[in-house]
């Protein structure tokens, strides 16, 4: 071989890589777009992939017979790859002008049901199936072409291939995840494989200037000639094509079930499914290396992918065995390693590991058969024709092993039977292999040792290696717990086909649900046991917009979850209709474990569970509805992130009918306040009006309306009856209370939003998918909206967001809403300010010694024994216990002022009289007064505790301006002042928000 052909060779392969990487790019972003466009049901998964591999199975089918005619076919195949670039560089405008033409005239004109489905499927095959058509192309013109550039080397040459176009694959996927897609979004990195493409495709066309040597270019023969392989191996070219496509199936098989399986280990995110891709691929790569000169030295390469085949069989089996181990794995690393972000690095290294021991072994093998079945033909005298044909089955293969996968294997066997299943065809093909191929008795004893082998190793694993759902549902990769508690019941446990559903109860009295081990509610069934956290969020869900709409008939609701939702909504006599839209059947048939507290989901006639996408069904409904509501699980969930987005949000309006209300929840924990901004960005400019309640200390529910103002809601209406029963059982039994909850309106929601000056989260840029994982991993919180219902001062009175609640009101003592709680202790402490002397018995020691110091200090003060520093830090302390939570008609609210005034010296009259106009919700005297505390002068700042009151003062007055509606006043003090006051923890936050508040109504 010439030095010149050497360099072609190496460049081919080098060209090879980066047609592999942009495949992968397509195949990872088109997965998103078709994802959008069809919905992430089972069906719609198996659809993009049955797209994928199709096309590209009518490709290698179709350039098998016109390429033998072609006389350059790397030429050819530069051809091909512009043709790829080009489409790319223009898919993102044809995808948005595609879905625009289907959801404005063919799917209205549809009507509905199957046919509005069959306009979807055939858009999505329409929009990707040329380019897949001529991926498939790729291969079969490559390999032809190296294999007549460079005869004698068929081996080398296929397995070179299919090292190189799988390395640039597994890079490919990882790229997508961890650079293009946040950098680019999804059009950028279509872009990006685009360009790839035409570099590729020049790079080609440069080699293919040396044309192919005259006596590898086969000429053309008459179609009745006969030639090639005589009639008696037409059986091999069978046994090839059915054993190839077998393979592929199984191969597909076990992503399938492997990305299942590994999901409940290191969690279902974007980052764990490209880092899951990514090995498999890379195994399949390791093995076309490890086949390239061994193909061509093999004397029988069909006895040889015979072997193969069964060492891939026994190594699926044995990745069940390691899978066990996979959860102290996962656990380990969740104790040692730093909530940090170079944790989370780590944590992914990490899961990539666990990733390739698992898959890496299996996928290696099946990396060396599609080589091997091409050379079987090729020696057989088959023709380079033999190089599509193969890969045409063997992508046929695939698409039967996804919908097989999906819809009868996980369902109705489980994944780990269903893995069994695929190991066994695997053994099966390497056995009748084997068999055809034994023409001594040497061979037929390693046959039968083979078989025996075969035999035992999946008997051991079906009946030895334990599959504990106690194990799989523990959720490891959030609580670092490799096990479920043993005192706990595992009442229900179901693979699905898009996730594996459980159910767990707890001896004392609760259940909960959970999908791929990550809870996603728990209710309290026993009557004596206290509601759950959950579960005032599942009933105001449904109580918040049935108190605002005048005629709610027609509800629909986006995730079943425990069902709750659904069965607090029926509980209202005026709602005709509830369709609850659920991805997942498992959840649906799980949740009846939840019993009398969800029966009306089950069993009211009125009420309509449908196993569908969201999206999907939406779209094809004729009728609007007057009420939708959101709920679906957390963000860093992959695909979840897509009912958060901009695209989503601008979709729901037209869903609604005149009048009509949409409800979001937003989980506020294992996320942060910048990606919650991002949320509120993509939300707040579809709607006209909207506002939030939190139901808890973690969970914010968001109703919006497309009209100018929300109705004015009658909380009254939802604690009458059924629905009423529903929401005392969480806790709430006086319309105040509901009220009382609210903590944003439309103006602060527009300022979070702007606040972290965070893009919003869109299908395009899934900022959301992209990054929740790793706040899920650091424990994140969005604490700006967390601790909204109570901070130390009453913003949201001063705003008008809220009231605080009346002495009369009666509160439990165990509220699962902290504003609740916290309004409980205010008036504790307001009764033990008053008290003379005697034990606080309703304080907790801690406060009951905040209040004792303080009265101790007061007297010490009197007696001329303390300064006002110590009288200043304790009153503070008070203050803001105290003054958040009382309202403007309170009977004890001058209680701390009346008791700071025993001892009195200015600084103490000027905070006593701010604290007090505070508690009066007074702008003005609040201006008066904190305007009086900056003006004492610089000599006055020296004390840490006059420091702290600064952000007191600056706060209120800020505050002040705020409820007034002067916000130009907001920004001259943080003109005037702002640098002199140093604001720290939620005071910045309150500052931080008033100041994006005042930008936003400027």
């Amino acid at each position: 071989m010439t030095n010149d052909f050497r360099r072609q060779r190496h460049l081919l392969l080098a060209v090879f890589v980066l047609s592999g990487f942009a495949g992968l790019v397509y195949q990872s972003i088109w997965s998103h777009y078709i994802g959008l466009f069809l919905g992430h049901a089972a069906y719609a998964q198996a659809l993009v992939l049955a797209i994928f591999m199709g096309g590209m199975a009518v490709g290698a089918a179709l350039i098998a017979k016109a390429g033998e005619r072609w006389r350059n076919l790397i030429r050819g195949y530069a051809v091909i790859e512009v043709v790829i670039g080009v489409l790319g560089l223009a898919f993102h405008w044809i995808y948005g002008g595609v879905v625009g033409l289907s959801y404005d005239v063919l799917i209205p004109a549809a009507g509905g049901g199957a046919a509005v489905n069959a306009v979807k499927w055939g858009m999505a095959a329409l929009l990707i199936l040329p380019q897949t058509v001529l991926l498939g192309m790729t291969f079969p013109l490559m390999s032809g072409g190296l294999i007549r550039r460079f005869p004698g080397q068929d081996g080398d040459a296929l397995g070179g291939l299919y090292f190189t176009n799988s390395a640039g694959a597994a890079v490919g996927a990882l790229a997508t995840a961890f650079v293009l897609l946040p950098a680019v979004g999804l059009p950028g990195a279509t872009v990006t494989a685009g360009v790839l493409n035409l570099v590729v495709a020049a790079l080609a066309w440069w080699v293919a200037r040396t044309p192919e040597p005259e006596r590898m270019v086969a000429a053309p023969v008459p179609a009745d000639a006969v030639t090639g392989p005589a009639a008696s191996d037409r059986p091999l070219l069978r046994l090839v094509l059915w054993g190839t496509a077998l393979s592929g199936a199984a191969s597909f098989v076990y992503e399938i079930v492997w990305i299942r399986m590994l999901s409940m280990a290191v969690g279902s995110t974007l980052h764990a499914f490209e880092l899951m891709l990514a090995s498999f691929i890379a195994g399949i790569a390791l093995g076309g290396l490890w086949i390239r000169k061994r193909a061509d030295r093999t004397a029988d390469p069909l006895r040889l992918v015979g072997w193969m085949q069964i060492l891939m069989g026994l190594a699926a089996l044995a990745s069940l065995v390691l899978y066990g181990n996979a959860f102290e794995w996962v656990g380990w690393m969740m104790r040692a390693l730093a909530r940090s972000d170079g944790g989370y690095v780590l944590f992914n290294l990490g899961s990539a590991t666990i990733s390739m021991l698992i898959m890496l072994p299996a996928a290696f093998f099946a990396g060396t058969t599609l080589p091997l079945f091409t050379v079987a033909l090729l020696r057989a005298g088959f023709g380079e024709r033999s190089i599509g044909r193969v890969y045409a089955w063997n992508t046929m293969g695939a698409i039967f092993g996804v919908f097989a996968a999906i819809h009868l294997l996980i369902p109705g066997l489980g994944l780990k039977l269903a893995l069994c299943v695929a190991a066994l065809l695997d053994l099966a093909i390497g056995l009748v292999l084997l068999r055809w191929r034994v023409e001594t008795r040497p061979a037929m004893l390693r046959f039968a040792a083979a078989g025996l082998l075969s035999a035992g190793c999946l008997a051991l694993v079906v009946t030895q290696v334990p599959f504990d759902p106690m194990r799989l549902a523990s959720g490891v990769f959030r609580t670092g717990n490799t096990q479920i508690d043993p005192s706990q019941k595992m009442m229900y446990y179901r693979d699905g086909k898009t996730a594996s559903v459980s159910v767990v109860s707890s001896p004392n009295g609760t259940v909960r649900i959970a999908t791929n081990g990550k809870v996603d509610a728990s209710i309290a069934v026993a009557d004596d046991v206290p509601a759950q956290l959950d579960e005032p969020t599942m009933a105001m869900l449904a109580a918040l917009p049935l108190a605002m709409h005048e005629a709610p008939e027609r509800v629909g609701v986006i995730g079943f979850g425990s069902g709750m939702t659904t069965h607090v909504l029926l509980g209202d006599s005026r709602v005709r209709r509830v369709d609850t839209v659920e991805i997942e059947q498992a959840m649906v048939e799980g949740a009846r474990a939840f019993g009398n507290r969800v029966v009306r989901a089950y069993e009211d006639p009125r009420s309509n569970v449908v196993i569908d996408d969201a999206k999907v069904h939406f779209s094809g409904q004729s009728q609007g509805y007057d009420i939708i509501v959101s709920e679906p699980s957390n963000p860093w969930i992959s695909g979840v992130g897509s009912l958060f987005s901009k695209e989503f949000y601008s979709f729901v309006p037209r869903q609604l009918n005149e009048g009509g209300l949409f409800v979001q929840w937003v989980q506020l924990y294992e996320i942060d306040d910048r990606l919650v901004a991002s949320i509120l960005s993509a939300m707040t400019p579809a709607f006209g009006d909207y506002a939030a309640w939190m139901s808890n200390h973690s969970d914010l529910i968001i109703v919006a309306t497309m009209d100018e103002r929300l109705p004015e809601a009658d909380f009254a209406i939802v604690l009458e009856g059924a629905i009423g029963d529903d929401m005392r059982r969480v806790g709430i039994s006086h319309p105040e209370q509901l009220a009382f909850r609210k903590v944003a309106d439309a103006r602060m929601l527009r300022a979070l939003g702007r606040l972290y000056g965070s893009v919003e989260n869109s299908d395009y840029r899934p900022l959301l998918s992209l990054e929740a994982p790793r706040t899920r991993f650091l424990g994140s919180n969005a604490v700006n909206l967390i601790e909204l219902p109570f901070l130390d001062q009453p913003v949201l009175d001063m705003l008008g967001v809220r009231r605080p609640l009346s002495d009369a009101i009666e509160l439990p003592e165990n509220s699962l809403f902290q504003a609740e709680a916290l309004t409980l202790r205010a008036r504790r402490m307001q009764a033990a300010l008053a008290q003379e002397d005697g034990e606080f018995v309703d304080l907790s020691t801690e406060d009951a010694a905040l209040v004792l110091s303080y009265k101790h200090v007061v007297t010490q003060c009197a007696q001329g024994r303390v300064g006002s520093d110590a009288r200043l830090a304790r009153f503070v302390r008070i203050a803001a216990a105290v003054t958040p939570y009382i309202g403007s008609d309170s009977k004890g609210r001058s209680e701390i002022t009346t008791a700071s005034g025993r001892c009195a010296d200015n600084d103490m009259d000027i905070a006593r009289a701010l604290v007090e106009a505070t508690a009066a919700r007074d702008a003005d005297r609040m201006l008066q007064w904190g305007t009086a505390w900056f003006a004492r002068g610089s000599a006055a700042h020296n004390a840490r505790e006059h420091h702290w009151f600064d952000q007191i003062a600056y706060g209120a007055q800020m505050l002040a301006f705020g409820a007034k509606g002067d916000w130009r006043g907001v920004e001259g003090l943080e003109h005037e002042l702002g640098a002199q006051v140093k604001s720290t923890d939620e005071f910045l936050r309150t500052r931080s928000l008033l100041l994006s508040m005042a930008d936003d109504e400027r």
